[in-house]
């Protein structure tokens, strides 16, 4: 297994060569894996917004769920360094009044667990928009993270809920808002719990953001 680390651990971190296999052939660019974690109709609302410029950038999903999943196959609570790999499925620009505008897609494993962000002293900084899905409220450079429990197969006990799922939407310098930031996080949720194959599925509302 350390040896699939490694090796995904190198590929992820090299640009590769070709186009991923996620991408149709003869599909613009990035529209592929930018459809599926966001989906379709939201990237075209988003390409309207972006405007001038308008390009999506991705990262095969394949590579991202097989990392992922390896990384949370050997996770052991014993031995963890709280070391995390942050994954951007998409990222989309444009130009927006002269100025660049960016939406980008960031998923990875959480360093916080369930029992951190609903009990104890930080627990005020986090709400819970459905069972097991808590919102930082605080806002970072990687937008307002999503936590939820999503067990995968072949992890030990307590995985989903000491190594949860974090997602996040970083929307910057969009003036036009065909679809709202909320919608986008959302939409990343289900789609990269549908790709990881989590256990844990609640419905997730359709307003998050503060």
């Amino acid at each position: 297994m350390t040896a699939l680390l490694l090796a995904l651990s190198a590929s992820a971190c090299s640009g590769g060569a070709g186009r991923p296999a996620d991408a149709a052939a003869g599909a613009e660019p990035g529209l592929a894996a930018c459809g599926r974690v966001f989906g379709a109709g939201n990237v075209e609302a988003l390409r309207a917004d972006l405007g001038e410029g308008f390009r999506p950038h991705d990262r095969p999903l394949t590579e991202m769920k097989e990392r992922m999943l390896a990384e949370a196959q050997v996770w052991d609570p014993d031995t963890d360094k709280l070391s995390r790999t942050t994954f951007r499925p998409c990222q989309v620009e444009g130009r927006v009044d002269g100025k660049e505008a960016w939406v980008n897609a960031v998923v990875g494993w959480s360093t916080y667990d369930v029992t951190f962000v609903t009990d104890g002293k930080y627990s005020r900084d986090f709400r819970e928009v459905a069972k097991g899905v808590h919102l930082d409220r605080r806002e970072g450079f990687g937008g307002h993270p999503l936590i939820m429990a999503c067990t995968v197969p072949g992890t030990r006990a307590g995985q989903g809920e000491e190594l949860p799922l974090q997602v996040s939407v970083v929307d910057t310098d969009r003036t036009d808002r065909s679809v709202s930031t909320d919608q986008l996080l959302k939409s990343l949720a289900e789609n990269t719990r549908e790709l990881l194959g989590c256990a844990e599925k609640p419905p997730i509302p359709d307003d998050l953001l503060p």
